[in-house]
């Protein structure tokens, strides 16, 4: 008798797992710990992490040079981090499927001012762009936010283009026309329908870098700014004492790793389910 072969591996099943968990408790985090994120303690600074009974600090992953808990703070600093990667994914799907759209749609003129845009967009490193663009309006989530959008919607686009360039000159697309189905719903009937699975894929293999973005802008100290707390920012706080207190960006970055690892290998895995290319060669 034959093993019934599961539909998702397992190693993604647990990665699924570790993936919700982290997202739901550093949801929920504000409301089990109620912290000032801005108090300081000097008394308790710099006390060594009390997991594996390392010290009898009571601190479970020890406390920073201002004597704030670390474990409380990493993951206020994880939904920080998870909301402005969302939002930043969104607005920049909205953007790039938006003109992706347009530029495939109008054509002409229309869509080789968009092909130049992206042009335009992808000759410039993302951080370049960052770092000039926060250093002009400021460090903050929103101009975060802003930045995401402005830098990764070129992927949407180009991805939206090219399938309704595709999907366009199909004859069920032809004999929509022929029956009298306007523009807007063919766009809503067999468009989108079509691109939903590629720009799912396209979605979930650029959160990973939109979170590395945004650590990185963090850890220049370009992104989000004290009181408030991310990923890249936690990094960047303890750098200064990373020999003689390593626990101070450890922890933090462990936290990046694992979240990037799991959401690059869930992506791939996605990709493989939903890309008809990949599928038509297995």
């Amino acid at each position: 008798m034959k093993k019934r072969k599961l539909p998702v591996p397992l190693y993604i099943l647990v990665l699924m797992v570790i993936l919700s968990g982290i997202i739901v408790y550093s949801l929920i985090a504000p409301y089990i710990y109620r912290i000032n994120l801005s108090a300081i303690s000097l008394p308790e600074r710099m006390l060594p992490p009390s997991i594996f009974g390392i010290s009898d600090s009571g601190h479970l992953l020890g406390t920073d040079y201002m004597g704030r808990d670390i474990f409380i703070r990493i993951w206020y600093a994880t939904r920080t981090s998870l909301i402005i990667t969302f939002w930043g994914l969104l607005a920049s799907m909205l953007l790039g499927t938006t003109l992706g759209i347009i530029g495939g749609l109008c054509g002409g003129k229309v869509d080789d001012l968009i092909v130049f845009l992206i042009n335009v967009r992808v000759s410039i490193p993302a951080i370049i762009i960052g770092i000039v663009a926060a250093t002009i309006f400021g460090a903050g989530t929103t101009t975060l936010v802003v930045l995401i959008a402005f830098i990764y919607w070129t992927a949407f686009a180009r991805l939206v283009r090219a399938e309704i360039l595709r999907i366009k000159t199909e004859n069920y697309i032809e004999c929509s026309r022929a029956i009298g189905a306007s523009t807007t719903r063919i766009l809503f009937e067999h468009i989108i329908i079509n691109i939903a699975s590629p720009l799912i894929v396209t979605a979930t293999l650029n959160v990973s870098n939109i979170l590395l973005f945004e650590s990185s802008l963090s850890y220049l100290g370009l992104g989000v700014v004290s009181p408030e707390t991310s990923l890249g920012l936690m990094v960047s706080s303890g750098r200064d004492q990373m020999v003689s207190s390593a626990w101070l960006v450890m922890w933090p970055i462990i936290m990046i790793v694992l979240i990037v690892m799991s959401i690059s290998l869930i992506g791939d895995w996605v990709r493989d389910k939903l890309d008809p290319n990949l599928k038509n060669r297995s």
